[in-house]
């Protein structure tokens, strides 16, 4: 009790104190501190280990000195391989890229600001990737000791890229083409894209045709009647149909379709349409349906008149019928009854021959049956049609002979020219029987 008063008073012992409870003090703020760097070191650790990423550290010489797991997804290595070993005996990176890779470097130690780059890496197994890599200066004692970098695969981005740009180029290269009018419109139906097919059916730049709405092209009647179609394409309908409108003074037919446009969301943002100029189509299609009616017309009276042929044809056949029987009546009242009178009367066997011949020719003329001019004797002589018929009548070579008052000698001549003409010449056809079948055809 005594010394605590004696310390109490003594100077040398508060100054003691108080330096005691200064050192307490800082003993706290270091235990504290060395709390949050065991904290901020454990959660760096996180990150670095955990990290897609692959972040790592380059001292001044361009030598490994730290690299994350991620480096093992991106390039099939792991931290050790890499680690310690100078970067350009690595072979991670694409030659090309080696020199601005050390430059980048230079600076970022020199404390520049640098913009975060495109390299290519080379992955173990000789693949190639894209990376994209951002670093800054590990600063100690105000001096640039390393550079901790960050890498981040970017490879399937690019390609993504890649192909998104070249599908682009094709729809471009479609647009420009296509002899079709391709346009979208916004939700306040302005015109925020036009192919140059626009631009010839206007004869406007695109700029001017850019901004402007349907009323602005077509006047305000026809602008507001495309207003209330694509009114129904907003609110998620498709529309297609065919409508006349006047541009440039002239009357042109389109048939259009339009779709709505849609964001990520499902929200209808605007609206894409195609026109196309069926103008020459239609004026055809209307050409055609004059031609059908007019062939339809003429089909009609073709028909009547075809009705009215057939009545003169029937009318025609009937007074043939009406001639022949007159005929018929006529050789029966005044030939045939003198004809019996002469077979009748005192002629000879040849006359009588003859007359049979006459009757049967007759019969067959006035029947109808019988052809003045028949193609089987086109290329016979006078003669040789004569001996033909009575051949054809079933007569004898002798009793053509008699009748005709030639030689047998002369009947067998004009039969065998016949045959000739008849192409029988080598034939074993009966010429009778060949007459009479070639007569009723």
């Amino acid at each position: 009790m005594v010394l605590e008063m004696n310390m109490g008073n003594c100077p040398a012992c508060k100054e003691l104190e108080h330096r005691i409870s200064e050192l307490e003090t800082e003993t706290r703020r270091l235990r504290k501190v060395e709390q949050d760097l065991y904290e901020s070191q454990e959660m760096y650790r996180i990150h670095f280990t955990l990290a897609n990423d692959v972040i790592y550290s380059i001292d001044p010489q361009f030598r490994v000195l730290s690299v994350s797991q991620g480096v093992k997804k991106m390039l099939g290595y792991a931290p050790d391989e890499l680690i310690g070993r100078p970067f350009h005996e690595l072979n991670v990176l694409a030659p090309e890229y080696l020199e601005k890779a050390f430059n980048d470097v230079r600076r970022v130690l020199s404390k520049e600001n640098v913009a975060s780059s495109i390299y290519q890496f080379i992955t173990k197994d000789g693949k190639r990737r894209f990376g994209e890599v951002s670093g800054v200066p590990s600063v100690r004692n105000g001096r640039a000791t390393a550079v901790i970098s960050v890498a981040r695969d970017i490879t399937e981005r690019l390609e993504m890229e890649q192909t998104l740009r070249a599908s682009e180029e094709r729809f471009r290269a479609v647009f420009d083409s296509a002899k079709d009018c391709i346009f979208i419109k916004d939700r306040d139906l302005t015109y925020t894209f036009a192919n140059p097919c626009m631009r010839e059916l206007f004869g406007l730049p695109l700029e001017e045709i850019i901004g402007k709405k349907d009323r602005d092209l077509f006047g305000e009647a026809d602008g507001r009647e495309i207003s209330r179609v694509d009114a129904r394409v907003l609110i998620g309908e498709i529309v297609e149909r065919e409508h006349t409108k006047t541009v440039k003074g002239s009357q042109i037919t389109f048939h259009v379709i339009k779709v709505p446009m849609m964001d990520s969301s499902g929200m209808v943002t605007g609206l894409c349409g195609i026109a196309r100029n069926i103008t020459e189509r239609k004026r055809f299609e209307e050409a055609l349906r004059d031609k059908e009616m007019q062939l339809h017309m003429q089909a009609k009276n073709l028909e009547e008149v075809n009705t009215a042929l057939k009545v003169l044809l029937d009318y025609r056949e009937e007074e043939k019928r009406n001639i022949q029987e007159d005929i018929v009546s006529r050789a029966e009242r005044l030939i045939f009854p003198y004809m019996e009178k002469l077979e009748q009367g005192c002629i000879n066997d040849g006359g009588r021959t003859y007359l049979a011949i006459i009757r049967s020719n007759l019969e067959e003329l006035i029947c109808g049956n019988k052809r003045v001019s028949r193609p089987l004797y086109r290329h016979l002589t006078p003669m040789e049609i004569q001996v033909s018929d009575l051949i054809r009548q079933g007569k004898t070579s002798k009793e053509i002979a008699s009748m005709l008052n030639i030689s047998m000698h002369a009947v067998s001549f004009h039969r065998l020219n016949i045959r000739k003409k008849l192409g029988l010449l080598h034939t074993k056809t009966n010429l009778g029987s060949y007459l009479k079948s070639a007569e009723s055809v």
